[in-house]
């Protein structure tokens, strides 16, 4: 499979590379042309940003603050080269697009001799109109980013960074990026009627499609606007989410008339839409529809037309496919009455289990019990298991996240965070440490950040409560999970004695250290508040954790794990360990090591501390429940 997949990535590689070579030979006489389009487009972008567009940026953020939060916005450049190599990086980008259009029309040629660009089917006037319809959308969307949304949100980001005790110093790097990305968003957004037509015209989404699952298009929209806008109320969702949705209406007006114009255009019988038939358009349909039809496709128009109730339209589909089947293939079909909706149903439900059966055969031929050991089958027993409490335990997670939010953006951070600067040195305190924000969103995602890892602490116990039966049922650990209630004492009284040991003494001890040549050289400190409050929570929550790790260990092997097992596993454990400090830590591998290497040396005293109780490992301090034979 590996050669394979090289020889396939060899190929891909070796095509694009001859494609642009192609392209770079077809175009070669009218390069200068595409040249001089891209300085234009460079140069004219670039002196834009310098005279009028930063200025109008900025007013777009600020315009609409309230005026305690404006005066409490900066925007400031951590480097000297910040300002003009953005203002370079955005007028290369813009440079680019405007020569690209240009450059693939002169390589037009080369692409169309590989089949990579359609001949136009279409007058020229009418693929003029569809650009300029298309730049008019994007620039509504533009507009009205900048005259109804940006405003607000700002607002918001700020608001909450200022009500949570952090100075909004927006890098005018990481300032504009952001209001650059949800820009070109807004525009792509615009396009939604345009896109939906042309699927519909061409054929590649039915409008049919579009029309029958616009509830699952509107829970997307509403997803996508609640993570896109930044914001979490209501409001804010609400101004991202009602455009697309009547975006969606719009273009599901445009596809409709596509589609009817496409199906005029292609005249082709086997092209036939049969989703938007009714049951005597079915009937009446020409039989080259459903020689091309799929046993799949047929089970979904049907299942589409039962949610609809028009059983008589399901009962149809399926006959023609029948007849279509048994005339391609010669097998004989089963006869049913035309008009009987209960035999519909119960068709379509036979089917489906048939392909389902057929289905689960195929993933029952698994590996046996001597290829994998019996631990694949073993863990699949176990989620499953837990999975029957789905829900209990996604209600367990969305109420902790959701609290620990709610408590964080109320104005929860701004006390925690009053007090703890309070436990500095009167040396640090004099000195102005300032938490500030660099991006926009910066404190709302470690808001979130922090509520998600709160939620996965708490919800542990949970999972582990309803996985227990299962555990015990395949040899993992022993006893009743009522020993569970034990373990979360056990591991809240580690947790909590040791945040309250670093909250105190060892998070103040070594911000003051680290601050101290700043205070002698009288500088101002001003701190990030992701790196800030992950160091604080790194000398604090996380000196409880690394305490909870010999006491887990301790636990496991009173419920059954022995101790030769985590012996013998401690090449694994340090892969995990190096695995999650990578990806749960910021910055680079010093600071991942800061957090690998004293988890490191709390499972080797885990280990050391069960060395001595089972005394070697002869006995553990529980024996084995079940064997794993």
């Amino acid at each position: 499979m590996g050669e394979l997949l090289g020889e396939r990535s060899r190929s891909a590689l070796s095509d694009g590379h001859e494609t642009a070579g192609a392209m770079v030979r077809a175009a070669q006489k009218d390069l200068r042309k595409v040249f001089v389009v891209f300085l234009i487009g460079f140069v004219g972008s670039f002196y834009a940003f310098r005279l009028y567009v930063w200025d109008a940026l900025q007013s777009a953020t600020v315009a609409g603050m309230s005026a305690p939060v404006r005066s409490e916005v900066e925007f400031i450049a951590v480097t000297p080269f910040d300002v003009v190599l953005l203002q370079a990086k955005i007028a290369l980008v813009a440079g680019l697009l405007v020569a690209a259009p240009w450059f693939i029309y002169y390589a037009r040629e080369a692409l169309q001799a590989r089949d990579l660009l359609p001949r136009p089917a279409v007058p020229r006037g009418k693929l003029l109109s569809i650009g300029l319809l298309s730049a008019v959308l994007f620039a509504l969307g533009v507009i009205y980013s900048y005259l109804f949304f940006f405003p607000l949100l700002f607002d918001f980001l700020a608001g909450n960074a200022v009500s949570a005790g952090f100075q909004p110093e927006y890098s005018i790097v990481e300032w504009a990026e952001f209001l650059l990305l949800l820009t070109f968003v807004f525009g792509l957004a615009a396009e939604l009627p345009l896109v939906m037509t042309g699927l519909s015209y061409t054929g590649m989404v039915p409008y049919a499609t579009f029309r029958e699952r616009w509830r699952h298009a509107v829970v997307g929209i509403v997803v996508i606007s609640s993570m896109a806008n930044g914001s979490p109320d209501p409001f804010s969702m609400s101004l991202v989410a009602i455009p697309l949705v009547a975006l969606y209406g719009v273009g599901l007006a445009f596809s409709k008339v596509a589609t009817i114009a496409g199906r005029e255009r292609t005249g082709d019988p086997a092209a036939l839409n049969l989703r938007t038939l009714d049951a005597a358009g079915v009937r009446a349909a020409p039989s080259e529809a459903f020689d091309v039809l799929s046993e799949a496709d047929a089970l979904s128009y049907a299942d589409a037309a039962l949610e609809d109730g028009d059983h008589e339209k399901a009962r149809a589909l399926l006959d023609r496919f029948d007849d279509a089947h048994h005339r391609r293939t010669g097998t004989p079909v089963d006869e049913a009455p035309a008009n009987d909706p209960e035999n519909s149903v119960r068709d379509l439900e036979d089917r489906t289990v048939r392909a389902g059966d057929a289905f689960l055969r195929e993933l029952a031929d698994g590996p046996s019990d001597d290829d994998v050991g019996g631990y694949y089958w073993d863990l699949r027993f176990v989620f499953d298991s837990v999975s029957a409490r789905a829900f209990r335990i996604v209600a367990t997670f969305g109420l902790l996240m959701a609290g620990t939010f709610t408590w964080l953006y109320s104005g929860g951070i701004d006390g925690v965070t009053r007090d703890f600067l309070g436990r500095l040195p009167a040396g640090v305190r004099s000195n102005s440490l300032e938490i500030v924000t660099l991006h926009p969103v910066e404190a709302l995602v470690f808001e979130m950040k922090f509520s998600v890892l709160v939620a996965l602490l708490g919800t542990l116990p949970v999972v582990a409560y309803y996985a227990w039966p299962a555990l015990r049922e395949r040899g993992f650990v022993r006893g009743r999970r009522r020993v569970i209630f034990g373990w979360v004492i056990a591991l809240s009284v580690g947790l909590t004695g040791g945040f309250a040991l670093g909250y105190a003494y060892v998070a103040p001890a070594v911000i003051s250290y680290l601050v101290a040549d700043a205070v002698r050289a009288d500088m101002l400190i001003s701190y990030r508040i992701s790196d800030f409050f992950w160091l604080v929570f790194y000398t604090t929550a996380g000196i409880g954790l690394l305490a909870d790790v010999p006491v887990s260990m301790l636990l496991l092997n009173t419920a059954g794990v022995p101790y030769r097992s985590m012996r013998n596993r401690w090449r694994e454990t340090i892969v995990g360990i190096l695995a999650f400090a990578a990806y749960f830590t910021p910055g680079g591998a010093l600071t991942m090591l800061l957090v690998a290497v004293p988890l490191v040396v709390a499972y080797g005293v885990g280990l050391a501390a069960l060395f001595v109780l089972t005394l070697g490992g002869r006995r553990d301090l529980a024996p084995i429940w079940a064997s794993r034979g």
